[in-house]
């Protein structure tokens, strides 16, 4: 057995328990070990690692294993133990380590896992690669890319299976929405160990073209444990990008102000969602709590050959967003991945025309713009929600993140704490029909997606209490009609790849009792709600993989 096994022995246990997030484990104290952590954690080198600690693991008494690559769940469901089960013996599987990312210009890349399957492939990508390392590797290599997320040190093995999405995803989908083939390990029929499988888009197979629609989309650590991603094909890396960071400043705006950016940043992306021109057009809203710092505006474009020779579209949202705000913008300094400046102190140039914001705007190389904007952020405490908007603001709405975003705060809690919304729909909501089939991507006709998040490194529970409060108080007033979950007329749920406890509960308070319809608000669509519980109940009887927000097994 050539996997490394870390014990509460090792002097490496109590870091290799943690993640991103350092609220997991519970009780987690710098330097020490967490009883409601891991016991074990298993370094994987291959494959046959994963299957020899599997069945190492599994063997323990009241055993469970969970998988990680990257590091960065929301919640705590590969470093805590389930609760209601103190004597549960809890192994992390690490496959970090499996980074091989492998190109065949001949398509004729074949499964490592099933060799003697019939597809070829011409990239795969195994289930440890980060993003960063992927997008050089793949540009270097082939002058392709993935259209995923800009956090550097996110696993492949979580986010291409939650769906993955960013920057250049109005331009060329999901990132699942390429996958063509998986190798994933499934528990066999005893429960004891993990079987090597291949599923492919091309499966004749009903159960494996139901777990290869898994794959897409329906979240990871649900039905056994990826190893590598295959693709056919992947789309042509853009050759430049335009960029520009505007800021609003505290000090300038009033809340019909931000109303109007609001509105009109929704109805841009809404009314331009036929125009595939438009679609190299991404953007990130980051709307800060006035403890946290002003507010900005992302704006990545590219045009529809992936260069920067028709800019008609950047030149439309601009003047539209500028002309509709009515509040002087000026160029965000600070890196846009940074801390930001307190209010009134905007040292940028103005902003009040196209000519300057094409002077301020950067013409930049897109590789080296993809490092550039791939900040994974400081490893702290964190909050997360996230929320699909398919419709318009509404005044409850508009109000809430008002009052969220200038929420009295007097012991300074909330100096890392944002409201994020990024534009969405695009080509995510056009996909050809085979690939809307075998997509567990329930959200389709979103124009926005949410992303509130909050940082903190104060440990104390009263540090803890004013995060949550901040974050769960800003859903309890946006979505009061529906009962604090974000699944209505205008929005159309939750993104599985943010995990959110919260919405395990009814009204997506944990005061209240448990919801047990709230797989629905992450899946919505109820075709594949009700695959994804089919592909359960066949590729995992027996729930080895599970955690608290893990496909339900029963109705």
């Amino acid at each position: 057995m050539a996997f490394d096994l870390v014990t509460s022995s090792d002097r490496r246990h109590s870091t290799l328990q943690k993640g991103f997030n350092l609220r997991w484990p519970l009780g987690n104290v710098q330097g020490e070990s967490s009883p409601n952590g891991a016991s074990r954690i298993y370094i994987c080198y291959s494959e046959q690692d994963i299957i020899d600690a599997a069945a190492q693991a599994l063997a323990l008494a009241d055993g469970r294993i969970t998988v990680r690559s990257g590091g960065h769940c929301y919640e705590g469901f590969v470093s805590n133990r389930m609760p209601g089960h103190p004597n549960e013996t809890l192994s992390i599987l690490d496959i970090g380590r499996l980074k091989t990312l492998a190109y065949q210009a001949d398509g004729q890349l074949r499964s490592v896992l099933v060799p003697e399957a019939p597809y070829g492939y011409q990239f795969r990508v195994a289930a440890g690669c980060q993003n960063w390392d992927t997008y050089v590797a793949l540009y270097t290599a082939a002058g392709k890319t993935l259209p995923g997320g800009s956090c550097y040190s996110v696993g492949a093995g979580g986010h291409i299976c939650g769906g993955g999405y960013g920057l250049l995803s109005r331009k060329y989908g999901l990132t699942c929405d390429w996958l063509s083939g998986v190798d994933i390990l499934v528990p066999n029929p005893q429960g004891t160990g993990l079987l090597a499988t291949h599923v492919s888009r091309e499966s004749s197979d009903a159960d494996e073209l139901d777990l290869f629609a898994a794959c897409c989309g329906g979240g990871g650590g649900q039905f056994g444990i990826i190893t590598s991603y295959y693709f056919k094909a992947l789309p042509q890396a853009p050759k430049e990008v335009y960029w520009l960071v505007l800021e609003w400043d505290w000090a300038d705006l009033t809340q019909p102000a931000l109303e109007r950016l609001l509105e009109t940043y929704q109805a841009w992306f809404a009314n331009n969602q036929a125009n595939t021109n438009t679609w190299g057009l991404a953007t990130k809203l980051e709307m800060r709590h006035q403890n946290t710092g002003n507010v900005t505006l992302g704006i990545h474009y590219v045009d529809k050959d992936g260069a920067l020779d028709d800019l008609a579209p950047f030149e439309d949202f601009v003047a539209t967003m500028l002309a509709a705000v009515a509040v002087r913008a000026t160029e965000s300094i600070p890196p846009f991945y940074g801390v930001r400046l307190p209010r009134g102190s905007q040292a940028g140039r103005t902003i009040d025309s196209l000519s300057s914001a094409h002077q301020a705007a950067r013409r930049m190389d897109w590789l080296p713009f993809s490092q550039s904007v791939n900040g994974s952020g400081d490893n702290q405490r964190g909050r997360y929600k996230s929320a699909y908007q398919k419709g318009v603001f509404t005044p409850q709405v508009l109000s809430a993140i008002w009052a969220t975003l200038t929420r009295p705060d007097p012991d300074n809690y909330l100096t890392q704490s944002l409201i994020q919304i990024q534009s969405f729909g695009g080509r995510i909501n056009q996909p050809d029909g085979p690939t809307r089939a075998q997509s567990s991507a329930a959200q389709r006709s979103s124009y926005l997606k949410w992303q509130p998040q909050c940082y903190w490194r104060d440990a104390s529970a009263e540090a803890d209490q004013a995060h949550a409060d901040w974050i769960q108080g800003l859903y309890f007033q946006a979505f009061a009609d529906s009962q604090g979950v974000p699944l209505n007329d205008q929005f159309e749920g939750c993104y599985i790849n943010y995990p959110d406890l919260d919405m395990t509960y009814l009204g997506g308070n944990p005061a209240n009792g448990k919801n047990t319809q709230w797989y629905r608000i992450f899946f919505p669509n109820t075709i594949i709600e009700s695959r994804l519980r089919r592909t359960k109940k066949r590729w995992d009887p027996l729930n080895i993989f599970r955690n608290e927000m893990s496909v339900p097994t029963t109705p």
